[in-house]
């Protein structure tokens, strides 16, 4: 889409002006607006990135659901971005397009509902920060006056303890997910299962200062977030699903995981069992597969490292394989959102058997966990991640989401306490920013 001048406007164009912000002033940095938030935001950043973006109420939007909701959301976001008419300074960033979407098609619970099973939205106001310059764009009207004051300071660390906030069926339970996935994979049923397990805590966090502790103490992470009304989905997700720039798409193989220690000599030596493990290298390798085969069937040709690396985070390591290729044309970032979702990382493989005992037994609704959320541009450029280490906040409290993968040498136990490292992603900071409230 070019820039184009007032003179070109079409009939029912959306009109967007960007001007730039004063690098020094509040409004510089997105997360500054959210103290004056309408009830229906997003947010986006990745620290390591350098890039930081929120939108705010909304001048489109659409709500796909069923079986087409991924092929809808992509017509959509042509559509609206077909009429959409940029008045722009030269080098100033395109509007964003945002999008999530529930985990499955399952008919939201009371939980879910206000976010329903998906959304795309061209949000009225964006502000967007990258390379030390920050941008506003308005879409329709004028943004209103900005913040005058800047975003929270972060916490700092706060322990908490996942199993503090459960009780022994809860915990019960979720080794029998195990021990039946275990049982399915021995009969040949399954050759991967990840079962996920949620916990309720009655505190409802400071939102900005929530966000504001998780860009800090997850900086490689996409920290996420979308409300409407008082119910919000939040995260911090180390988990790519695809990402377009330039017609060139990078995705990423990730699971298989251990925990971190604060003694360098124990921390490289967890990492390095985690790398030689037959069973994390088998878990690993599902994934590896199954991506690269969802892309082969649109046509798009992969290539990868044949070995993973590891990806460290707070808390905890993954094994992790870049993946990466050149977009045939007219393949577009939603058709592999599409294509990709749910990889075997978070749905089990094959993911048809796996779906059956998830639905049979879980007990929980993943709602939007494990489902891709991100954004998109009429360049084609945009990013989608899995929201993993997410919560749900709603007017009642917090529930927090965690899975872990199953596969032949896979120990109840051991998935539990694993499950166990993913909530504290969440669990600390939500419980320190509701101290605040």
């Amino acid at each position: 889409m070019a820039l184009t001048s007032p003179l070109s406007r079409k009939a029912d164009a959306l009109t967007a002006t960007t001007v730039e912000l004063d690098a020094a002033s509040a409004a510089a940095d997105p997360l500054a607006w959210m103290a004056a938030a309408p009830d229906d935001t997003w947010y986006w950043e990745v620290p390591e990135d350098d890039v930081a973006w929120v939108g705010l109420g909304r001048a489109a939007a659409v709500e796909p659901s069923g079986d087409a909701r991924f092929a809808d959301a992509a017509d959509a976001a042509e559509r609206i971005l077909d009429r959409l008419v940029v008045d722009a300074p030269t080098g100033a960033p395109l509007p964003r397009l945002a999008a999530g979407f529930a985990f499955d098609q399952r008919v939201p619970d009371e939980h879910w509902r206000p976010l329903g099973a998906g959304r795309l939205v061209l949000p009225a106001v964006q502000v967007l920060r990258h390379g030390g310059r920050s941008w506003l764009t308005a879409v329709g009207g004028r943004p209103g006056p900005g913040p005058s004051t800047p975003a929270p300071l972060p916490l700092g660390h706060l322990d908490a303890e996942p199993a503090d906030w459960t009780d022994p069926e809860e915990r019960e339970h979720y080794r029998g997910l195990i021990r039946l996935a275990l049982a399915a994979i021995a009969r040949g049923d399954l050759e991967k299962a990840v079962p996920c397990r949620s916990i309720h805590v009655d505190r409802r966090p400071d939102l900005p200062l929530l966000l504001a502790t998780l860009r800090e103490q997850y900086p490689g992470c996409a920290t996420f977030y979308v409300s409407d009304g008082p119910t919000a989905f939040v995260g911090a997700t180390p988990e790519r699903l695809a990402a377009v720039h330039a017609g060139r798409l990078h995705t990423a193989a990730l699971a298989g995981s251990a925990p971190r220690h604060t003694d360098h000599a124990i921390d490289e030596a967890l990492g390095q069992g985690l790398l030689t493990s037959p069973k994390e290298r088998v878990e690993h390798a599902v994934v590896v597969d199954a991506v690269t085969a969802a892309l082969e069937g649109l046509g798009v040709v992969a290539s990868h490292p044949i070995e993973p690396e590891l990806l460290r985070l707070h808390g905890i390591q993954h094994l992790h394989t870049p993946i990466d290729a050149d977009l045939p044309v007219g393949t577009g970032l939603l058709d592999l959102v599409g294509a990709l979702h749910p990889t075997p990382a978070v749905s089990g493989h094959p993911a048809d058997l796996a779906a059956d005992l998830r639905s049979e037994h879980e007990g929980m609704e993943r709602g939007w966990f494990a489902g891709p959320v991100g954004w998109l541009d009429a360049a084609g450029h945009g990013e989608f991640r899995v929201a993993l280490r997410s919560a749900l906040v709603g007017p009642s409290g917090t529930i927090l989401y965690a899975g872990a993968g199953v596969v032949t040498g896979s120990d109840p136990d051991r998935e539990l306490l694993e499950t166990d490292v993913k909530l504290r992603a969440m669990l600390g900071p939500v419980l320190a920013a509701s101290e605040r409230t």
